[in-house]
């Protein structure tokens, strides 16, 4: 990505869709009397929201593309796969949709202005999505002039730039001439001939991080005359990793992550949790005393709750809490059962459909996953979220196999999430469940989390995989 297509990405296109946006709801009572005839709609007077409440229409425009860029419709410059683009505008609709409800909901208005607001609903998309279907296709046909492309130099082993610039695609490609290749060997002297003689402006140095070191002068030589050093990461350090710049006084930093970046959707995300856990926990206040009562007649001699030492964000330990579904012996019956029942979980899980140690009623707290309540002060205390990697025994996580598997623990655990809705117990293989809670980690933003939280609730009710 170059510095110009970084602002379009970040600020052009945002802003595009913001005056289009503005220019079709102006236009829009308009429209909904032109198209009035075709609907049976009754005819009114043209309600102009942009005149009639200014600050509620300037607040629903701004929100624009703030929604678009939330559900992820800039990411990838315009470049996404229609079907894709498509699925992002549907989901800012249904977001449009729900703020248009509680407008309606709470102020009255005639059916005309309803109208218009449908219009606006439907038009706002549908005028994104032929500014994205123009700019992509002119990206795709785009062959710039010769004098109009950037002059850039490639730097790494013979076979790591070719393999590393020929995946890039075809029309990102014809942005630029690449007037040398160098390698490790070449020296300082004809990279400065290239650049003075084809007034090269961009370096892209191949190889990973360690080509830094590889061509340490080379990058040095092109910073002091003010050339963009584009260093490519490599496919070996994964798709998920994100590099960003941090600077601390008069230090500079490079910072390479493979988890979401500290931003406003995770901070909502920390608000909304601790919201719908406190509803959660009022609303589900009457199944606490059941749990109690039944827990207390079903073994009466342990304490309703259960208290267990589990894995936080980073392997931070905090003491989780559940209803007591098991025998108060059961942690020291662990091992005993292990050896004569198995595991139905392979890796360091342990999973076991008819666990000896589970009492009657705690079998059905298990199925209803009422044993799973009191996770809710957890989340109110901030150890955990509502959707998140689930939170495991620490002594299950000192055991995982691969390191790899320790990058679940990157991100504050929750009560569902992948696994929980689309396997649970019914697979017990741990590199699948692993898998999972990457692709949640990868994938993560707040639309993610609201899909995962309202899919939670079928396989809870139907008692998905349950056991």
């Amino acid at each position: 990505m170059t510095r110009n297509s970084k602002f379009f990405l970040s600020s052009f296109y945002p802003l595009l869709d913001f005056v289009l946006a503005s220019v079709f709801a102006y236009f829009s009572p308009y429209i909904a009397n032109l198209i009035a005839p075709l609907f049976g709609w009754a005819g009114g007077a043209h309600f102009n929201l942009l005149t009639a409440s200014p600050f509620l229409a300037g607040v629903a425009l701004v929100a624009v593309p703030i929604i678009l860029r939330q559900v992820g419709f800039y990411h990838k410059q315009n470049m996404q796969r229609v079907g894709n683009a498509l699925r992002q505008l549907g989901v800012f609709a249904v977001y449009y949709c729900c703020a248009s409800a509680i407008y309606l909901s709470v102020e009255e208005i005639p059916p005309f202005y309803s109208h218009t607001l449908l219009v606006n609903m439907v038009g706002i998309p549908l005028v994104v999505f032929i500014r994205y279907l123009l700019v992509r296709w002119r990206n795709l046909s785009r062959n710039n002039p010769e004098e109009f492309r950037r002059q850039i130099i490639l730097a790494g082993s013979e076979d790591a730039v070719e393999k590393g610039w020929n995946s890039y695609p075809e029309y990102w490609r014809r942005n630029f001439n690449v007037v040398g290749r160098i390698s490790s060997g070449d020296d300082t002297e004809r990279v400065q001939q290239l650049i003075q003689n084809h007034s090269v402006n961009g370096l892209y140095v191949f190889g990973g991080l360690s080509a830094y070191h590889d061509f340490e002068n080379v990058i040095v030589q092109c910073e002091v005359q003010g050339i963009d050093v584009n260093l490519i990461l490599g496919d070996r350090m994964g798709t998920s990793l994100r590099a960003d710049v941090n600077e601390i006084g008069e230090n500079r930093m490079i910072v390479i992550s493979s988890t979401p970046v500290y931003s406003w959707s995770r901070l909502l995300k920390a608000v909304i949790d601790r919201i719908v856990a406190l509803i959660i926990l009022i609303c589900s206040s009457p199944l606490w005393l059941v749990a109690a009562v039944g827990i207390k007649i079903s073994d009466p001699k342990g304490p309703v709750f259960f208290r267990q030492r589990r894995s936080g964000v980073y392997g931070r330990v905090f003491h989780m809490w559940k209803f007591r579904s098991m025998y108060v012996d059961a942690e020291a019956r662990l091992e005993e059962v292990k050896a004569k029942y198995g595991n139905e979980m392979n890796g360091p899980i342990f999973k076991l459909t008819n666990d000896p140690r589970v009492f009657k009623f705690g079998h059905f707290i298990r199925k209803t996953s009422i044993d799973e309540l009191p996770q809710l002060l957890n989340i109110l205390c901030g150890d955990m979220s509502i959707v998140g990697p689930r939170p495991l025994p620490v002594y299950e996580t000192e055991a995982f196999p691969k390191i790899e598997h320790r990058r679940r623990l990157s991100v504050k655990p929750g009560l569902t999430c992948f696994w929980q809705i689309e396997d649970r117990s019914d697979n017990g293989d741990f590199d699948n469940m692993v898998g999972k809670d990457l692709r949640y980690i990868d994938e993560w933003s707040l639309w993610l989390d609201v899909k995962l939280f309202f899919r939670t609730i079928p396989a809870v009710l139907f008692r998905k995989g349950a056991k």
